[in-house]
């Protein structure tokens, strides 16, 4: 039996003790009652995440102070629990573990918590128990229905938390070289934020109460700095990120310089905004790449590789209209791309009708 020291207490209508233990020991007395639209149609959680659930371990096992918010049970079968009370609501929850391990059926299932929880109990290969203790809540008496609409409750209410805002808690809690060598693209991310050299300094919101000025989310410039630096061009073989920050730097003042209107009037062009603001930053993987080549790395260098091409509408109903998300920014990046010409005075499109008009030899 595992005896557990609880207080039981009525919680908005919901009959709970509420007490601390191992958690290997919850691990093993719960299961996840995992809905399958044919084989398990009454079950009541999501799939499970074996990243999540791995990331969960981990951070159990290694963190030196860290925090859970409590493990959500349901006691289904009564006969496997039994609470002796004390006083004023504090009593011992006894468990029987061998009977909840031969049982066929859940007899305490997994509300919320599932993925905390997977792994801790000893039972899977290569991850031994974890018997650090959390704080742990379970309902004494649910219908499978009440089961249900708790679990859409906890997960339907939450209000999730701005990415943004995470981001700036990231560097808040990490050294700069921390961050450089870990995420240099929040570093670079950071530094066009703050530096008031930076043609984005005022216009990243970065979590918390929003400034009227700003309206690029960090954690959406943060993810256009990773798109750029996904492509492997000379950007990246840099491998420094206070020198990327030089050039990324420099190609949004070119940027400005070929669209100013965007930076007068932000709400009325894409070119700051979502699949825009990614689409230039995979632009400029290219435009970079192709300065780098020609041994520069200028502003006015790259202002006029970006005019090479054709003009480009970035109004809300110009030439991008419709395009979204990572696959429109990919879109608008390499129509802007094919346009753009080389020493020789040829874009790409050039070289794609000659080579449709050839005559095969």
């Amino acid at each position: 039996m595992i005896e557990i020291t609880v207080l039981r207490q009525e919680a908005l209508g919901v009959d709970v003790v509420r007490g601390f233990a191992k958690l290997s020991d919850l691990a093993r007395i719960s299961r996840a009652d995992i809905f399958d639209e044919k084989a398990n149609p009454s079950g009541t959680q999501r799939d499970l995440s074996p990243k999540h659930a791995r990331e969960a371990y981990e951070y159990a096992r290694r963190a030196k102070m860290g925090y859970w918010p409590e493990v959500f049970l349901c006691l289904r079968d009564a006969s496997v629990a039994t609470f002796k009370p004390g006083s004023d609501g504090v009593g011992v929850l006894a468990i029987d573990d061998e009977k909840i391990a031969s049982s066929k059926r859940i007899a305490i299932s997994r509300v919320d918590g599932n993925h905390r929880l997977e792994l801790a109990s000893g039972n899977t290969e290569s991850y031994p128990p974890i018997d650090r203790v959390v704080s742990f809540c379970m309902a004494m008496k649910l219908s499978l229905v009440d089961e249900i609409a708790i679990f859409r409750d906890i997960n339907n209410n939450q209000k999730r938390m701005d990415t943004s805002h995470l981001d700036k808690i990231e560097l808040r809690l990490s050294s700069e070289d921390t961050i450089k060598s870990r995420d240099p693209a929040l570093y670079i991310a950071s530094k066009l934020a703050d530096d008031p050299d930076s043609p984005l300094n005022g216009f990243v919101y970065q979590g918390g109460k929003r400034p009227g000025s700003t309206f690029i989310p960090l954690r959406t410039l943060h993810t256009g700095i990773e798109y750029m630096l996904s492509r492997q061009t000379r950007l990246t073989s840099i491998g420094d990120p206070d020198g990327q920050l030089v050039l990324v730097k420099n190609y949004l003042k070119s940027v400005r310089e070929w669209v100013p209107e965007a930076w007068d009037s932000p709400k009325d062009y894409l070119l700051l905004r979502g699949a825009g603001l990614w689409g230039t930053f995979f632009l400029g993987a290219d435009v970079i790449d192709r300065a780098l080549a020609k041994k520069t790395y200028s502003q006015a260098d790259m202002l006029e590789i970006l005019k090479s091409g054709k003009t480009w509408d970035w109004a809300r109903g110009g030439s991008f209209q419709g395009l979204s998300g990572r696959g429109g920014a990919v879109r608008i990046a390499d129509m802007v791309i094919r346009e753009l010409r080389d020493d020789e005075g040829i874009s790409m499109n050039d070289l794609l009708a000659q080579i449709i008009n050839s005559k095969t030899p």
